[in-house]
């Protein structure tokens, strides 16, 4: 130990000369002010930038990796459902079926519409096995990780396009990723948590997405319906958003089970065809249909219990 002390200390000695050294041989009088390259600070994520770091690309921000003051705004986010949990009693519905399910490991794919995803959150006090959320690659998506950890969700980024934006999905999204990430744990015997609809939208129809996914995996697709009361709706967003407050009652509705037959998320010629388009196959668009009205269902249910009116 001590001879692995004295040589880390000659190390030190001999990089401190060296720099001594160099420093000494620099002219400051000729060193031009305006060519002095300072350091550059990503504010987004609150540190210094390498010089040798490569440049950043959109789409690109872990959980782990923002800067502190969105880590405080997750806080405060995740301390304000966790009131709203508190505060509230709870209804429960149709859970038997997804019971059976997770007491048989089989995988589990949880979907919600997008609107409802924070008041879906508290719901794992309800689960056995493992589940795993799927967030945008984005800032936003990393403030969500960050509000769900706690609640013992795990989490994977990466997202697709919606229908309006008009556009493929983006690359550096890196829904694809993400796609291969959720299907090994699905395989696993795990659960996944998703939003049906896709943004930009259209609002409360189900994407492509996780319907391909159950098919590939054979997972099945279990609907959820939430609800709070009193809640107030979010003005100005895509999703129809709604804010749940605290001091009152919430619902869960879990619908029946939904599998969904591996040849739909094959590709035939004219499904091909359909695709470059922009559209799916007649099969996907009719597998897509049936998990929304199950939703749509699961969701009125829910609101049902509490006696509001869709």
């Amino acid at each position: 130990m001590r001879k692995q002390t004295e040589r880390a200390r000659q190390a030190a000695n001999k990089a401190a000369r060296s720099v001594a050294d160099k420093v000494g041989e620099v002219d400051f009088r000729r060193i031009d002010p305006r060519n002095v390259e300072l350091p550059k600070i990503d504010w987004e994520r609150g540190r210094l930038v390498r010089k040798d770091a490569a440049p950043a690309i959109g789409h690109n921000f872990h959980a782990e990796d923002v800067a502190w003051p969105l880590r405080l705004v997750g806080w405060l986010v995740n301390r304000y459902i966790r009131l709203c949990e508190a505060t509230t009693s709870l209804l429960v519905a149709g859970d038997g079926p997804f019971v059976q399910l997770q007491v048989a490991r089989q995988p589990i794919i949880l979907l919600v519409w997008h609107g409802r995803n924070f008041q879906g959150i508290p719901m794992a006090r309800l689960f056995h096995s493992p589940i795993t959320a799927l967030t945008s690659r984005s800032r936003d998506g990393a403030v969500i990780a960050n509000v769900i950890r706690p609640f013992g969700y795990q989490s994977i980024q990466g997202s697709g396009t919606g229908k309006s934006a008009g556009k493929k999905t983006n690359p550096r999204k890196r829904g694809a990723q993400a796609f291969r990430g959720m299907l090994k744990h699905l395989k696993n015997g795990e659960m996944v948590l998703a939003t049906a609809d896709v943004p930009p939208g259209p609002v409360f129809e189900t994407g492509p997405g996780m319907v391909k996914l159950a098919a590939m995996s054979g997972a099945a697709i279990v609907p959820v319906g939430v609800c709070f009361s009193p809640e107030l709706p979010v003005p100005g967003t895509w999703d129809k958003s709604r804010l749940p407050l605290p001091f009152g009652q919430r619902s869960l509705v879990f619908g029946d089970p939904i599998y969904i037959a591996r040849d739909v998320a094959k590709k035939d010629a004219t499904s091909e065809a359909a695709s470059e388009e922009g559209e799916e196959s007649p099969a996907m668009m009719a597998a897509c249909e049936l998990v929304t009205q199950a939703l749509q269902q699961s969701q009125k249910d829910a609101e049902g219990l509490l006696g509001k009116k869709s």
